[in-house]
């Protein structure tokens, strides 16, 4: 975990977002690690979700780490870099829910 080489992607969102409940919204399991961190577990990859200087519940920007690949046979074929992609996609959405 806390590799140098792991996938990440900074995203800075429109407006300041509550990201535990966006993640309720979308169906997406997480743990709330602190003020500023959450672990996520998406398509059995799981996520290291940081923000600074905002806490997590009003975030305005998020930097996302693949700690652990997903397993093979639920990634459907897509990289560590498109599952990030799909998670960050959920918070352009946000609105939608």
């Amino acid at each position: 975990m806390g590799d140098a080489d792991a996938p990440t992607v900074s995203v800075s969102l429109s407006s300041p977002t509550d990201i535990p409940a966006v993640l309720n919204r979308a169906g997406i399991d997480h743990v709330s690690v602190h003020d500023h961190r959450l672990l996520a577990i998406y398509h059995t990859a799981i996520l290291n979700v940081t923000t600074d200087p905002h806490q997590i519940s009003d975030a305005q920007t998020l930097e996302v780490e693949c700690w652990e690949d997903p397993i093979p046979s639920r990634a459907d074929g897509k990289s560590s870099q498109d599952i990030l992609q799909d998670f960050t996609d959920v918070f352009d959405s946000a609105g939608d829910y």
